[in-house]
Protein backbone atom coordinates (compact mmCIF):
# COMPACT_ATOMS: atom_id res chain seq x y z
CA UNK A 1 0.00 0.00 0.00
CA UNK A 2 1.33 3.28 -0.72
CA UNK A 3 1.93 5.88 1.86
CA UNK A 4 -0.48 8.83 2.25
CA UNK A 5 0.76 12.15 1.55
CA UNK A 6 1.18 13.39 4.99
CA UNK A 7 3.95 15.70 7.04
CA UNK A 8 6.22 15.36 10.08
CA UNK A 9 4.82 18.71 11.16
CA UNK A 10 1.58 20.91 11.32
CA UNK A 11 3.05 23.31 8.67
CA UNK A 12 4.08 21.16 6.01
CA UNK A 13 3.54 21.81 2.80
CA UNK A 14 2.13 18.13 2.07
CA UNK A 15 -0.27 18.28 5.22
CA UNK A 16 -2.12 21.62 3.94
CA UNK A 17 -2.64 20.07 0.70
CA UNK A 18 -4.14 17.04 2.17
CA UNK A 19 -6.15 19.19 4.99
CA UNK A 20 -7.31 21.46 1.87
CA UNK A 21 -8.26 18.38 0.07
CA UNK A 22 -9.98 16.45 3.35
CA UNK A 23 -12.24 19.72 3.74
CA UNK A 24 -13.08 20.95 0.04
CA UNK A 25 -14.25 17.27 0.07
CA UNK A 26 -15.86 16.82 3.30
CA UNK A 27 -19.24 16.69 2.05
CA UNK A 28 -18.40 13.67 -0.32
CA UNK A 29 -16.46 11.66 2.41
CA UNK A 30 -19.03 11.96 4.64
CA UNK A 31 -21.20 10.54 2.22
CA UNK A 32 -18.87 7.39 2.02
CA UNK A 33 -18.93 7.00 6.03
CA UNK A 34 -22.51 5.20 7.27
CA UNK A 35 -24.30 6.61 10.38
CA UNK A 36 -22.81 3.74 12.74
CA UNK A 37 -18.84 4.88 11.61
CA UNK A 38 -20.09 8.65 11.93
CA UNK A 39 -18.91 9.16 15.17
CA UNK A 40 -15.32 7.85 14.38
CA UNK A 41 -15.49 9.92 11.73
CA UNK A 42 -16.63 13.03 13.92
CA UNK A 43 -13.51 11.77 16.39
CA UNK A 44 -11.12 11.76 13.60
CA UNK A 45 -11.96 15.16 12.25
CA UNK A 46 -11.66 16.60 15.72
CA UNK A 47 -8.18 15.36 15.89
CA UNK A 48 -7.30 16.91 12.66
CA UNK A 49 -8.61 20.00 13.60
CA UNK A 50 -6.60 20.17 16.38
CA UNK A 51 -2.95 21.63 16.48
CA UNK A 52 -0.21 18.47 16.96
CA UNK A 53 0.88 16.35 13.78
CA UNK A 54 -2.21 15.76 11.23
CA UNK A 55 -0.34 12.47 10.21
CA UNK A 56 -2.52 10.64 12.55
CA UNK A 57 -5.73 11.69 11.80
CA UNK A 58 -4.68 10.93 7.99
CA UNK A 59 -3.92 8.03 8.45
CA UNK A 60 -6.66 7.49 10.94
CA UNK A 61 -9.16 8.70 8.21
CA UNK A 62 -7.52 6.61 5.07
CA UNK A 63 -8.09 3.55 7.41
CA UNK A 64 -11.56 4.92 8.10
CA UNK A 65 -12.84 5.04 4.42
CA UNK A 66 -10.55 1.72 3.41
CA UNK A 67 -13.33 -0.34 6.19
CA UNK A 68 -16.57 2.00 4.23
CA UNK A 69 -15.55 0.30 0.95
CA UNK A 70 -13.62 3.07 -0.25
CA UNK A 71 -10.93 0.92 -2.15
CA UNK A 72 -8.39 3.63 -1.62
CA UNK A 73 -9.01 4.98 1.07
CA UNK A 74 -8.10 8.72 1.44
CA UNK A 75 -6.11 9.22 -1.81
CA UNK A 76 -9.33 8.45 -3.17
CA UNK A 77 -10.18 12.04 -1.97
CA UNK A 78 -6.78 14.11 -2.68
CA UNK A 79 -6.00 15.41 -6.10
CA UNK A 80 -2.94 17.17 -7.61
CA UNK A 81 -2.07 21.01 -7.43
CA UNK A 82 -5.27 22.94 -8.24
CA UNK A 83 -7.83 21.45 -6.20
CA UNK A 84 -9.71 24.21 -3.59
CA UNK A 85 -10.19 26.69 -5.86
CA UNK A 86 -6.99 29.13 -7.22
CA UNK A 87 -3.56 28.51 -8.05
CA UNK A 88 -0.81 30.30 -6.26
CA UNK A 89 -0.38 33.89 -7.04
CA UNK A 90 2.29 34.34 -9.63
CA UNK A 91 4.45 37.61 -9.64
CA UNK A 92 3.34 40.10 -12.55
CA UNK A 93 -0.41 38.91 -12.63
CA UNK A 94 -3.36 40.54 -11.39
CA UNK A 95 -4.15 41.05 -7.68
CA UNK A 96 -5.94 38.21 -6.60
CA UNK A 97 -8.22 37.84 -3.33
CA UNK A 98 -9.49 35.06 -2.45
CA UNK A 99 -10.69 33.04 1.26
CA UNK A 100 -8.53 30.84 2.89
CA UNK A 101 -8.57 28.79 6.13
CA UNK A 102 -10.02 30.45 9.20
CA UNK A 103 -6.92 28.45 10.79
CA UNK A 104 -4.77 28.59 8.34
CA UNK A 105 -3.97 25.47 8.67
CA UNK A 106 -4.75 24.06 5.00
CA UNK A 107 -4.24 25.80 1.50
CA UNK A 108 -8.07 25.43 0.32
CA UNK A 109 -8.57 28.41 -1.27
CA UNK A 110 -12.33 29.83 -3.11
CA UNK A 111 -12.36 33.08 -5.62
CA UNK A 112 -13.46 36.20 -3.70
CA UNK A 113 -14.38 37.88 -6.78
CA UNK A 114 -17.74 38.74 -7.01
CA UNK A 115 -18.22 36.96 -3.80
CA UNK A 116 -19.18 38.63 -0.76
CA UNK A 117 -20.02 36.56 1.40
CA UNK A 118 -17.18 33.97 2.42
CA UNK A 119 -17.83 29.97 1.79
CA UNK A 120 -17.76 28.05 4.93
CA UNK A 121 -15.09 26.37 6.13
CA UNK A 122 -16.40 22.21 5.87
CA UNK A 123 -13.83 21.75 8.50
CA UNK A 124 -13.54 24.10 10.92
CA UNK A 125 -17.09 25.78 10.48
CA UNK A 126 -16.47 28.91 10.30
CA UNK A 127 -16.27 31.28 7.84
CA UNK A 128 -13.18 31.30 5.36
CA UNK A 129 -11.24 34.51 5.57
CA UNK A 130 -10.50 36.52 2.65
CA UNK A 131 -7.07 37.38 2.09
CA UNK A 132 -4.55 38.78 -0.61
CA UNK A 133 -2.60 36.76 -2.86
CA UNK A 134 -0.83 38.87 -4.95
Amino acid sequence: MAEIRTGDSDGDGGSRAVRSDICARLDEIRGFVPAERRPELEEILGALRGSGDPAGPQAALHRLLRRCGVATGLRAFIRGAGIGGLPAAVEGHPVVEAYVCPEDRCDRRAPARNQPVPETCRLYGEPMRRRRLS
